[in-house]
Formats: C-alpha cells, structure tokens, sequence
C-alpha cells in the first residue's frame, strides 16, 4: 500500500516539471499628447510699465509650473514602465 501511495506522489511530481514558461511582450502605454506639447509662453505686451509686471511674472510662474507637472507625469509614466 505504502508503495501504490509512493507512486502516486512520484507522478505528481513528475507532472509539474513539464510546466513552461511563456513570455509575453508588453506594450508600453505611450505618454500622452498633451504631456510632451510645447509648454505656452506668456504674452508680453509691447508696452509694459511697472505696474504690469507683477501680473507678466505671474503668468510667467503658472507656465512654468504647468510645464513641471507634465514633466512630473512624464517621470512617473517612466517609472510605471521600469517597474513592469
């Protein structure tokens, strides 16, 4: 009995050598259009007194800022991909 229980487990075992292993090719997902589009340049006027340029240096601070978020989204994308 003990032999019958024996051969059993030796066939099991035998049975999962046979598993393979199947690769498969993973697309990364592409980075977003609006992420890599050229970051807006704020609109100087041809005549600028003091008084306007606090608001040109606030535009010109919101532009930067939006283009550090798409380059912040860009290294995240990246690192999704390294991680996979």
């Amino acid at each position: 009995m003990n032999v019958l229980i024996l051969l059993c487990l030796m066939m099991l075992l035998v049975s999962c050598t046979n598993t393979k292993e199947k690769l498969i090719l993973v697309q990364p997902p592409p980075i977003p259009a609006q992420l890599t589009a050229d970051c807006p340049m704020p609109e100087i006027p041809e005549k600028v007194d003091w008084g306007g340029f606090p608001q040109l240096l606030a535009d010109a601070m919101n532009s930067i800022a939006k283009c550090n978020l798409d380059k912040k989204a860009i290294r995240e994308i990246e690192i999704e991909r390294i991680k996979q």
